[in-house]
C-alpha cells in the first residue's frame, strides 16, 4: 500500500498491484505463445492443453487475484471507507472512525527458506481475531506494511486528539 493523501483531515490509501497484474500478463502470452508453437508443430493436442491449462490458471488469477484497495480516512465526516475493485465486482464499506480502535501488522511466517510476508489489518472494535480486517488479501515482504501501520495510528491518534 502507498499513501496518496495525508493531511489532519484525511489519509487515503492505495493498494494497486501494478506489477503483479503485468506479470500475469506476461506469462499468459508466454502461455499462449508456447500453445500456437505446438499448434504451428502439428501437435494440436498438446496445444490444446495449453490453452486449457492457460485458462483455468490464469482466469481464475485475474478474477480473483488482481484487485485494487482504496481506504480513506475522513476526520470531518468521522469515517472510514474501504473500496475494493475486481474483475469480479466491486465492493464498499464504510465503518465509523470511533470503531477503529487501531492498525496492526498481519504476519504469515515464511519457513527456513523464505521471508516473513505482511499486510495491514484494522482493528474494527475490541481486540480480538474476529475484529481484525485485512485491507488487502495479499501479504507482502519487505517493511513498507510496517510503515503504513505506523502511519494508520499516528493518524489515527492525531485525529482522535483534535476536536
Amino acid at each position: 500500500m502507498k499513501v496518496l493523501i495525508d493531511t489532519p483531515d484525511r489519509l487515503v490509501l492505495e493498494h494497486r498491484p501494478i506489477l503483479f497484474g503485468l506479470g500475469l500478463v506476461a506469462l499468459t502470452l508466454l502461455l499462449v505463445y508456447a500453445a500456437m508453437i505446438h499448434y504451428a508443430e502439428g501437435r494440436a493436442a498438446t496445444g490444446h492443453f495449453v490453452f486449457f491449462i492457460t485458462a483455468a490458471l490464469m482466469g481464475p488469477a485475474f478474477w480473483f487475484a488482481v484487485e485494487r484497495v482504496q481506504v480513506t480516512f475522513d476526520r470531518h465526516a468521522g469515517t472510514v471507507t474501504w473500496r475494493v475493485r475486481r474483475l469480479s465486482g466491486d465492493r464498499v464499506e464504510t465503518y465509523s472512525l470511533d470503531q477503529v480502535t487501531r492498525a496492526m501488522l498481519q504476519t504469515r511466517k515464511g519457513d527456513h527458506d523464505s521471508s516473513d510476508t505482511h499486510r495491514v489489518a484494522l482493528v474494527l472494535g475490541a481486540d480480538r481475531w474476529e475484529n481484525r480486517q485485512g485491507l488487502t488479501r495479499s501479504y507482502r515482504s519487505g517493511p513498507q506494511a510496517e510503515r503504513i501501520v505506523g502511519q494508520i495510528n499516528r493518524w489515527l491518534d492525531s485525529a482522535r486528539a483534535t476536536p
